[in-house]
């Protein structure tokens, strides 16, 4: 009895001391640890300081090793080389981190610390729950993107392992392109962002673009989203319901433009006859009525960003043969030249009659040349008299004939007509090549020398008048000549002595006759006597 109450009292005794011992174990995890498919997921533990550290997956009957260090052969398959404990130990952590996470990682582990006391603990009963969830990164965009402007799109995708984020790759645009990237924390996990920043053209209106995820083992991508870019008319096209178009007949013309938004309005430009008129209408169809030759169109596509103009469409009117009023014949002598020109669309045919046979004799000949839509053809032959020439232009829609006039020209008549522009060459040769000699002879002359071959004549009278004595030939051949030796045939006897006392004398005889002026025909002033 006593023994059995002391065993009794041992087993109590035991018990409490087993309790205390696991109580005094305190260890720090979270209930649930969200994690990213295909990232890794790590699951913080605090404890006290100790030796080891196994994780266990939870299970009804069996204990299935997530982590352990010591023997990690005996790591289940599931986990086998993707576990590993972080920190030290001696800091009492106990954080597992388990790599590319998958779809069949959603368990409950639990830790227990020092496997190898002899202490009995139940650190099953604080477990953790790991919820493994698929996140695909998500695209956005700016809500309105204008041709020419800043374009940006930014990619976010979250991860739960923050020592390896995945890479951002982009689908499209990375040429010329700016891309920047950032991470941040957000709710228990990490937040990758990589914005991409580049302008915008409109070549990149109706794309696709998405960004993909890449982890170590997993990828994923985003939706994919069709851009919108706005951009004026870059290509306007101008087109008709039908072609060719008979003259007089009525035309409807379509307007097509490459833009984002569609036109709202539209500016029709019809060019006839040099003259441009203008129409504008909210309908990309116009109609045209009394269509005729030598007629274009062209129109103006406007939306909200701009506008943008077709190029001109000339239209392929078609219309009957219309012989020219320059057709005509020439008789010089014996040789017949006939001349026929004919507009028409599509392109005439030329015929001719003479004498009303449409035979032409041997001795003529016949050849015609083609320049948009107006034929000319030339016969020529040798022709004794006048004959009845006629010309007929031909196509698909019809046919035109005229009668040629004839001009009679003799051979005299035939070379005058030559002669007359050799004789008005002839004559402008003469008319330059005596311009030539009169600028260059008028060059060489020397003005001083004829003014005092008129001052000579009158200093004669001069002489006589107020009684000045003329010089010996000794005297008058030293004195300076007027002109240049070239120019023997103007003699000029003045010098300056002579100068001053023609006018001394002058200014003493105005003096005493009360005031008299210069001689009457005297016009040489001073420089010109000193220069001779």
């Amino acid at each position: 009895m006593g023994t059995a109450h002391l065993l009794k009292l041992l087993s109590l005794f035991t018990g409490i001391s087993v309790l205390q011992q696991v109580r005094s174990w305190s260890i720090t995890l979270p209930k649930t640890v969200t994690a990213v498919e295909g990232s890794c997921v790590v699951v913080p533990c605090q404890t006290q300081p100790h030796s080891r550290v196994i994780w266990y997956q939870y299970h009804d009957i069996n204990y299935p090793v997530v982590f352990d260090g010591l023997h990690p052969h005996a790591t289940v398959q599931q986990f086998k080389g993707r576990t590993s404990v972080l920190g030290k130990a001696a800091e009492g952590n106990c954080t597992l981190r388990i790599n590319d996470v998958t779809r069949a990682d959603n368990v409950q582990i639990y830790v227990w610390i020092n496997p190898d006391s002899k202490t009995t603990q139940k650190f099953h009963y604080q477990t953790v729950t790991i919820l493994v969830e698929k996140k695909a990164p998500t695209i956005s965009i700016q809500k309105q993107i204008v041709d020419g402007e800043l374009f940006q799109a930014i990619c976010s995708v979250y991860f739960s392992c923050p020592f390896s984020p995945p890479s951002i790759e982009w689908s499209q645009f990375l040429e010329n392109s700016n891309v920047t990237a950032k991470m941040e924390k957000v709710q228990g996990q990490w937040l990758y962002t990589v914005t991409l920043q580049r302008l915008a053209t409109y070549t990149m209106h109706d794309r696709k673009i998405h960004c993909c995820a890449k982890f170590r083992t997993f990828s994923t991508e985003s939706q994919q989203i069709i851009l919108s870019i706005l951009y004026k008319p870059v290509t306007v096209t101008l087109m008709t319901e039908k072609e060719p178009v008979m003259e007089g007949d009525n035309v409807i013309m379509e307007c097509a433009a490459n833009c984002n938004p569609p036109p709202h309005k539209y500016s029709w430009l019809k060019r006839q006859m040099g003259q441009i008129t203008n129409v504008t209408s909210p309908q990309s169809k116009m109609f045209f009525s009394n269509i005729t030759r030598d007629t274009s169109f062209s129109c103006i596509a406007h939306n909200d960003i701009g506008a943008g103009q077709s190029d001109w469409l000339d239209l392929d009117v078609q219309y009957i043969p219309v012989i020219l009023p320059e057709s005509s014949c020439n008789l010089t002598g014996e040789v017949l030249k006939c001349v026929c020109q004919a507009e028409a669309s599509p392109n005439a045919s030329l015929y001719w009659t003479i004498d009303g046979n449409d035979t032409l004799p041997s001795s003529f000949s016949f050849f015609s040349t083609n320049k948009k839509n107006v034929v000319s053809g030339v016969l020529s032959g040798s022709a004794t008299s006048q004959s009845n020439i006629s010309c007929t232009a031909t196509n698909s829609l019809g046919s035109s004939t005229k009668q040629l006039s004839i001009e009679s020209l003799s051979k005299t008549s035939s070379l005058f007509m030559w002669l007359i522009p050799l004789i008005l060459l002839g004559i402008a040769l003469l008319f330059g090549c005596a311009m030539l000699i009169y600028r260059k002879y008028y060059r060489n002359r020397r003005t001083p020398g004829f003014t005092c071959s008129i001052m000579l004549s009158r200093s004669q009278s001069v002489q006589q008048e107020y009684h000045i004595p003329e010089r010996s030939q000794d005297e008058n051949t030293q004195s300076r000549p007027c002109r240049p030796e070239s120019n023997p045939e103007v003699d000029c006897v003045y010098d300056n002595d002579i100068a001053v006392e023609m006018q001394q004398q002058h200014q003493n005889n105005a003096t005493a006759r009360g005031g008299l002026t210069q001689p009457k025909g005297v016009y040489c002033n001073m420089s010109d006597y000193l220069n001779c």
